[in-house]
């Protein structure tokens, strides 16, 4: 992970996070930090209980002692995660490795006001029912469909959730007793995966969010990339149809209104189609239904011409896809995958990888357990 760390340990931790397990020497080289400094470092981890030492067997029958290999304690530090958009709101809380150990959803609110206290009583069941210790949790990530000032820990503005500049960090903050940071939702899977999952092994790589609507971010260099003012990454506002649809956001034709779970089963209801999920949507198109084949068709084409445009301005190592609508492996995702391959130059195509991944019902919160723990890291 190329990035500018506070000190040796953080940047010992980084390593670790992006490496299951390693030797001090890997660590020294992986890091760039000498060795007399790794081994000060280790030693101080060690006895906090954050490092584990496991020695390796040697290969064959070569003689000395074994290499110890250094891993992560995953139940040294759990963090809470928070996930706010206008359908539900989710809680869940993970191990230091993003092993989900509990999850609840909040049902018992009507409005912003009440909403710290609702968050605060599921936590408080999800941590009995999970067995974990109040005393191991480290702090809470919020993520929120909107746009975040991630510094300041305010959404400074959702459509689905009619906010306006609400300081949300400060509010679950003093609900949990907790330390608490927020992103938006595609910031907070991105972190997640790079700090837990797909995105460990690249340093550039993009995340494309499939949901309600469009959403995508971007890691530059191993750094997340926020852009001039904290907003980089509303891939679901490209216009890709100027006469088309109109969008919440005022204009015509952005991408959501096209390819976003919203707007398609918007589409299908308008369409006659009766499907509940895109599930249904994907099983009609395999069927024959020219309707169904239609929308999604125009859909996949719609997003893969716009990430034909990312790739082309950010040259990611990896496009990850996080299919949070239930595609699945059908035709949208052939569409996207047609789109994008017809609208890329040869040399972008033999570099950059198109990896689809399905999401599960705890992805969002889980990724918002990333921010409370990066941050929780990179300031020890």
């Amino acid at each position: 992970m190329k990035v500018s760390f506070r000190s040796a340990k953080t940047a010992v931790i980084a390593a670790l996070l992006e490496n299951d397990q390693l030797s001090r020497l890997e660590l020294s080289d992986r890091a760039a930090v000498s060795p007399a400094a790794i081994t000060e470092v280790t030693q101080h981890l060690l006895q906090q209980g954050l490092l584990l030492e496991t020695p390796a067997m040697n290969a064959g029958k070569r003689r000395g002692r074994p290499t110890v290999q250094l891993s992560l304690q995953a139940s040294h530090s759990c963090f809470v995660g928070v996930s706010v958009n206008e359908e539900k709101i989710q809680l869940a809380i993970t191990d230091l490795r993003g092993e989900v150990l509990g999850h609840e959803e909040v049902t018992e609110h009507n409005d912003l006001d009440g909403l710290p206290a609702a968050i605060q009583a599921s936590f408080t069941r999800m941590l009995r029912k999970s067995g974990v210790a109040r005393s191991r949790v480290r702090g809470v990530g919020i993520s929120v469909a909107g746009i975040v000032d991630a510094e300041a820990g305010i959404c400074r503005y959702s459509a689905g959730l009619d906010w306006r500049d609400v300081p949300i960090a400060e509010k679950i903050a003093a609900a949990l007793k907790l330390p608490a940071w927020a992103d938006n939702d595609a910031n907070a899977i991105a972190m997640g995966e790079k700090i837990f999952g797909r995105g460990r092994e690249y340093d550039n790589f993009s995340i494309v969010m499939l949901g309600r609507t469009i959403g995508s971010a971007h890691y530059m260099n191993g750094m997340l990339y926020r852009g001039h003012d904290g907003s980089a990454g509303e891939i679901g506002h490209i216009t890709v149809d100027p006469k088309g649809p109109p969008c919440r956001c005022g204009r015509n034709g952005c991408l959501d209104t096209l390819a976003g779970g919203y707007a398609l089963r918007q589409a299908a209801k308008k369409a006659g189609l009766s499907i509940q999920n895109m599930r249904d949507l994907e099983d009609l198109a395999m069927r024959g239904n020219a309707k169904a084949i239609k929308l999604l068709r125009d859909a996949g084409a719609a997003l893969g011409s716009a990430i034909a445009t990312l790739v082309h301005l950010n040259d990611p190592a990896a496009v990850l896809f996080t299919d949070l609508e239930g595609f699945e492996n059908g035709l949208f995702r052939t569409a996207t995958r047609q789109a994008i391959e017809n609208g890329i130059l040869p040399r972008f195509l033999a570099s950059t990888q198109i990896i689809f991944g399905d999401g599960e019902p705890v992805s969002l919160p889980r990724s918002a357990a990333s921010i409370a723990a990066f941050n929780y890291l990179i300031a020890l």
